[in-house]
């Protein structure tokens, strides 16, 4: 019952984490700029931000806003490009020091290239970082469906699934970094390639369809067991030749007689029944009956034994 105890709770535990989103955590760095790049060229920018002092939320807000919106609009005179932002929100977690997550989406952030997506012509605005909050921890997602064909200056850290390019500082960025180029997978990738970028819901796959099946194992094994404890012994099968032997036997432990009555009452036959035996035993010679007033003494015959018979 231990091993079964133990093999259920592994399969929660291995389930549980086969849902678990991977990516990077934000704890240590007091400021990061998380960029999450779609493939039509768009962006969700999340800033996290620590801080022991919290404002009027509505300001922290129109702060956030007017300091987007000033960038976007520089970016968009840097680029030629048509570029705007929005759905702007606010978000508080923690008792201090408190997290502060603001979170916009910058349209037309990426230029789209045949199969590629450009990214960084709108970090030729000078002092790009400085225009928000300054120096961070930045963390690029790549669109599922592409790879990184080319990155500069060379991320600090990078994940593969999904792929996460970070950078730990802004400060020594020059104009138009960081430049990142994807490449969208043509469907001609090898099959490690198609792993590697798809091990996520590969692995939550298969943890789930192996923790399904050892638990449907697990429940076949206890209702087998289950079923085996209740299951009856099995019962004499029904005939004359049983019965009979039944009758032998206990002439056998009687001493060789025994009044018809009695066979019937240790038998638990009816007196019918018990007669119908008893003649049909008699008639192959294995018995004898003698009258005796309204019952019948039952003698087995000695040259008959079980081994003969």
């Amino acid at each position: 019952m231990k091993a079964h105890m133990l093999f259920a709770l592994l399969f929660a535990v291995l389930l549980g984490f086969s849902f678990f989103p991977c990516g990077t955590v934000f704890g240590q760095y007091s400021l990061e700029y998380s960029i999450q790049i779609a493939d039509d060229g768009s962006a969700i920018w999340i800033i996290r931000q620590t801080t022991n002092n919290i404002q009027d939320p509505i300001d922290m807000l129109s702060l956030l806003q007017n300091k987007t919106v000033l960038l976007v609009e520089n970016a968009r005179n840097e680029t030629g490009r048509d570029m705007a932002a929005g759905g702007f929100s606010i978000n508080f977690s923690g008792s201090g020091p408190y997290l502060v997550e603001f979170r916009f989406e910058w349209m037309n952030f990426s230029r789209i290239e045949d199969s590629r997506i450009m990214i960084g012509d709108v970090f030729h605005v000078s002092g790009f970082f400085l225009q928000l909050y300054g120096d961070g921890r930045i963390a690029v997602s790549c669109p599922q469906g592409y790879v990184v064909e080319s990155v500069s200056p060379a991320p600090h850290e990078r994940y593969s699934f999904p792929q996460v390019l970070v950078w730990l500082w802004t400060l020594n960025f020059k104009l138009g970094e960081p430049s990142i180029a994807l490449r969208k997978d043509s469907g001609s990738l090898g099959l490690m390639d198609f792993l590697v970028q798809n091990a996520t819901p590969i692995l939550s796959f298969v943890v789930a369809g192996s923790g399904l099946a050892g638990l449907y194992v697990f429940l076949r094994l206890r209702k087998n067991q289950m079923d085996t404890s209740k299951k009856p012994e099995p019962a004499s099968l029904p005939g004359m030749e049983s019965a009979e032997d039944r009758i032998v036997k206990l002439l056998e432990s009687s001493g060789g007689s025994l009044r018809q009555t009695a066979i019937a009452d240790n038998c638990k036959f009816s007196k019918a029944k018990a007669s119908q035996l008893l003649a049909a035993l008699e008639s192959q010679g294995i018995i004898k009956r003698f009258k005796k007033g309204r019952d019948k003494i039952v003698v087995l015959q000695e040259k008959n034994t079980n081994n003969e018979r």
